[in-house]
């Protein structure tokens, strides 16, 4: 027995699919509505490090739900492509990159493509001259700097890091509220999406399209539109549903991912000595 095989979905019939989907929906929904209740209380009482961990984790949850719904979105004529997409309901990087994504506000898929790759990069240069230190991978070094305490190896040495420093109440990097992606997800389940007759709306709207790199913003906000005014036809609206809702669903439910790749590049620390090596030469 294979367990968390979300690619046994394609061993169930075209016609049943929906109905397990839409149950997966439902009980990842509950879970991140009920993670995102208990970050309220942390943030509420101060606790710096144990807020961080809990919106991650809701987060990467939240981004399960939006790697399901792109399912929907690009139907299921291409079982490989399917196969692909359900894939990443496994892996750290192509959740967290979901994540990252939502919070963006790109003009086409050709500008998410290129912000997607910068954050699959195993490694990159940045600093005060973006090419001053080697940093890895932000969205694997960000997850884990919030989890874990570790021994970590960087080229001024190594050393422990703790989510005591990332986490305390002066740091910077302290969210005051839930990440954008948890929220988003939350307003798409109000508006009824998380519905089997939901995601057979879904599918009808977005049934044909064909999304290439110049496909603009303007064209996913049309048909994120048309689906929620289908919904409403339909009568699927939560009835605690806000013009917040609205708002995230038509300005942050973005393009498709499931044609952009999301696997890791690997970069050598001697590509990137060498790139800032000829930055330097340049100067002078």
């Amino acid at each position: 027995m294979k367990p968390r095989n979300f690619v046994a979905l394609l061993n169930v019939p075209k016609a049943k699919r929906y109905v397990i989907v839409a149950e997966g929906l439902k009980l990842l929904s509950e879970h991140v509505a009920t993670l995102r209740g208990d970050l309220v209380h942390l943030q509420e009482a101060g606790r710096h490090r144990s807020a961080p961990v809990i919106d991650g984790l809701a987060s990467e949850e939240a981004a399960k739900i939006l790697i399901l719904l792109d399912v929907v979105r690009m139907g299921w004529t291409n079982d490989t492509a399917v196969r692909d997409q359900l894939r990443r309901l496994h892996q750290h990087l192509a959740r967290g990159i979901y994540c990252k994504v939502v919070a963006g506000a790109p003009a086409d898929l050709a500008e998410v493509r290129r912000y997607t790759e910068s954050l699959r990069r195993s490694h990159y240069l940045d600093g005060p001259n973006d090419v001053d230190w080697i940093f890895r991978n932000s969205v694997d070094s960000d997850r884990e700097e919030q989890l874990y305490v570790d021994y970590v190896t960087y080229e001024n040495g190594s050393f422990w890091t703790t989510p005591a420093t990332r986490n305390s109440q002066d740091s910077d990097l302290w969210p005051d509220r839930a990440s954008l992606v948890i929220d988003l997800v939350l307003s798409l389940q109000r508006f009824g999406c998380m519905t089997e007759k939901g995601l057979e709306i879904i599918a009808k709207v977005w049934d044909g399209v064909a999304v290439a790199d110049d496909t603009h913003w303007s064209e996913i906000q049309a048909l994120n539109e048309q689906v929620l005014r289908s919904l409403g036809a339909a009568d699927l609206y939560g009835h605690d549903l806000t013009n917040d809702d609205a708002r995230l669903a038509m300005q942050h439910w973005t393009f498709p991912l499931s044609g952009i790749e999301l696997a890791p590049i690997e970069v050598k620390a001697s590509e990137l000595q060498a790139e800032r090596e000829r930055w330097i030469a340049n100067q002078w």
